[in-house]
């Protein structure tokens, strides 16, 4: 999805010609269509001849491509059709009809310059979201696991010595003022993961990491907000309070968060890798491969980097529309693999159903 709509806030219609239609779920098509027409009838009083024959073009398509169905899937249907300005006199016909990952509430027919895909990109922000927390003393982190990307958004800094271990009064005197300084230190901790936590609608749970007894130490003492401690789903080890920590923190906590696109893609390039070493005839990997792969129908999953960029992405997705047995993922720049997946792998690869050899056999080569 963000793929596409990379690409689609991309094209550039001549004035109001690029059309976004979002039809909510079980809608009758007959009466969407009725609707087209009647605007396609209204596009003739359009004074700019160019204007007028791309919307009554358009809308001519788009009726033609819907006309056959009886009502619209569950979760609706978007439609995004319009002649892309290359360059003054020379348009490219762009077509996208996408079943959105939630219901489309509401029916929507717009011609605008560009695309509208506010709808699309919102559905994309209520996306089941995990909150990461690494602690160490005297330093944290506060980081979102939301689908495919991670990111830190918050860093908590607070001087608390280390432990003294020599005997005598100053030894505990010392000993009670840094244990005030990291209860000081928790809480403040505390109040910025419930600030931040909070205004979360869709915080599915909460990792809390870091080195030694830090982690449990900070969820005894920090004060989180029952509402928030109540998410905490997992307590894990992690280094410490940096990048490191946190892609430590999802590792360990992998059983947890299995059902994320972060780990689920992580899962899938160590799959990549153990084919790629004890069973190579179940991978092949480059462009060229891959489509070849596809072709021959014996690709199962095909994983292409985020790098290649949307035309190469989108050009696969047209390659593999009508082939509902093969599984397409896009390995996000978030994940630390992908840089394996663009510089061992070409950038993409494809899990195999059968030998490569034995289709090599069949087809003589």
């Amino acid at each position: 999805m963000k793929v596409i709509i990379n690409l689609l806030k991309k094209y550039r219609g001549y004035a109001t010609t690029l059309i976004s239609l979002y039809i909510n779920g079980n809608r009758p098509i007959p009466d969407v269509v009725s609707m087209l027409r009647q605007e396609w009838a209204l596009a003739s009083n359009i004074k700019d001849k160019t204007t007028r024959t791309h919307v009554q073009d358009a809308l001519e398509r788009i009726i033609n491509s819907i006309k056959g169905i009886s009502k619209a899937p569950e979760n609706g249907l978007v439609i995004f059709a319009g002649f892309n300005m290359k360059s003054p006199g020379n348009y490219d016909w762009v077509f996208h009809a996408i079943i959105p990952p939630l219901p489309v509430s509401t029916f929507k027919y717009i011609c605008d310059t560009s695309f509208h895909t506010e709808i699309l990109e919102s559905m994309m922000q209520t996306s089941d979201t995990y909150g990461i927390i690494v602690v160490e003393r005297g330093e944290a982190v506060i980081a979102l696991l939301r689908g495919n990307y991670w990111e830190i958004v918050d860093k908590v800094e607070f001087f608390v010595p280390n432990k003294h271990s020599a005997g005598g009064q100053s030894a505990l005197r010392y000993k009670r003022q840094t244990e005030h300084l990291a209860e000081t230190f928790y809480k403040l901790l505390a109040e910025r993961a419930n600030k931040i936590f909070t205004e979360l609608p869709n915080l599915k749970g909460i990792v809390v990491a870091g080195p030694g007894p830090t982690k449990e130490e900070f969820l005894e003492e920090g004060g989180l907000d029952h509402r928030i401690r109540d998410k905490v789903i997992a307590v894990v080890p992690a280094c410490c309070a940096d990048i490191g920590g946190v892609l430590e923190a999802i590792r360990n906590a992998e059983d947890k968060l299995k059902e994320t696109e972060y780990v689920k893609a992580k899962k899938l390039m160590e799959q990549v890798m153990y084919l790629a070493v004890k069973k190579p005839e179940y991978l092949v990997y480059g462009k060229e491969q891959v489509m070849d792969a596809i072709r021959k129908g014996i690709a199962r999953v095909v994983i292409v980097s985020e790098d290649v960029g949307e035309d190469e992405i989108m050009g696969l997705t047209m390659a593999l529309r009508n082939r509902k047995d093969v599984e397409l993922f896009v390995m996000p720049k978030s994940v630390e693999e992908n840089l394996t997946l663009t510089q061992t792998f070409g950038g993409y690869a494809a899990i195999l159903t059968t030998p490569s050899w034995i289709m090599n056999q069949e087809t003589g080569q």
